[in-house]
């Protein structure tokens, strides 16, 4: 989960460059897993995005994974998708993440995440 927390993270650092409406795919929908999406979502409106709500429940995300798969297939992918970590590496190999380094520097994400 820690993972997922950071690429949510990453996503909000991401985007403060531009503003606009974010279409965000994820399976957070019960009890505290909720009120982390809702606290994700307060932080990117507070940097002026619009989040588009994709929540898709059950199945411990395999069900939104499906979902993802079928968006990213027929070319309308949203904007943002919670991804586990492993299956971050199977997306970049389809070529369909976009390079987020630029942004990482200018961070200095480096700094400021754990080591691994």
């Amino acid at each position: 989960m820690k993972r997922t927390v950071w690429a949510a993270a990453a996503l909000c650092a991401a985007l403060s460059a531009q503003a606009g409406e974010v279409e965000v795919l994820h399976w957070w929908t019960s009890g505290g897993e909720a009120k982390a999406a809702a606290a994700l979502k307060s932080q990117l409106q507070g940097q002026g995005h619009t989040w588009k709500d994709f929540a898709v429940a059950g199945g411990g995300g395999d069900n939104a994974m499906t979902v993802l798969k079928s968006r990213v297939v027929s070319g309308n992918a949203p904007a943002a998708a919670q991804i586990k970590g492993p299956s971050l590496q199977e997306w970049a190999a389809e070529g369909v993440l976009a390079n987020i380094d630029d942004v990482a520097k200018a961070e200095k994400w480096d700094s400021l995440l754990p080591k691994v």
